[in-house]
């Protein structure tokens, strides 16, 4: 009997496991990472808000999210994080 649950948790598990990293309707890839602004256009620009609270992120911010690895990371983090966030 425990064999039998033993192998039951495994597939449970594997079930789970193959469907982690998809989001529905982005395709094949995944991760749909069209960018698109706030009224649903496609864009490759920043949202004005998000560079006003980028600019005006606390110090903590801002050394919270000096490991970012590119300038949108950079600003995604610096614009989203509030200070009472920060460990």
């Amino acid at each position: 009997m425990r064999k039998w649950l033993t192998i039951g948790a495994l597939v449970v598990l594997s079930i789970a496991l193959s469907a982690c990293g998809t989001t529905p309707g982005a395709g094949e890839g995944g991760i749909d990472s069209t960018p698109v602004n706030q009224s649903g256009e496609q864009s490759y620009e920043f949202e004005p808000d998000d560079i006003e609270r980028a600019d005006e992120a606390p110090s903590a911010v801002r050394e919270y999210c000096e490991g970012a690895v590119s300038e949108a990371q950079e600003v995604g983090c610096l614009s989203h994080v509030e200070e009472s966030e920060v460990p």
